[in-house]
């Protein structure tokens, strides 16, 4: 098993759970040795929240490829109904076979 070093950036405002519309966060995935990983799709990726008031979880709806190697849009959904307010933190795990890696990252709902 190798570490995947993951390091995301997600967008400043994650809508309310009720407006439902997809957010994206921004990943970057590279190998011990720098390598960007390549081909990881939603199934590669989970999001949790660990820091959300009450509970806000997301939802992975979409992965793609950005146009450097390496880097991910993950589109999330809030779903639920907590429709809690202020800053959530996220953690942010990817994976390829045995390899793994994790961040958080920050959004704030509005």
């Amino acid at each position: 098993m190798a570490r995947l070093n993951v390091e995301a950036v997600a967008e400043d405002t994650l809508t309310a759970p009720e407006e439902r519309p997809t957010n994206r966060i921004v990943a970057s995935v590279t190998d011990p040795n720098g390598e960007p990983v390549t081909g990881l799709t939603a199934a590669n990726f989970r999001i949790d929240p660990m820091a959300s008031g009450n509970g806000t979880n997301v939802h992975v709806a979409q992965v793609s490829a950005a146009r450097l190697p390496g880097f991910y849009h993950i589109h999330v959904v809030p779903s639920g109904s907590s429709g809690a307010r202020g800053v959530h933190v996220f953690a942010i795990a990817a994976s390829r076979g045995t390899d793994k890696g994790q961040t958080l990252a920050t959004v704030a709902v509005d």
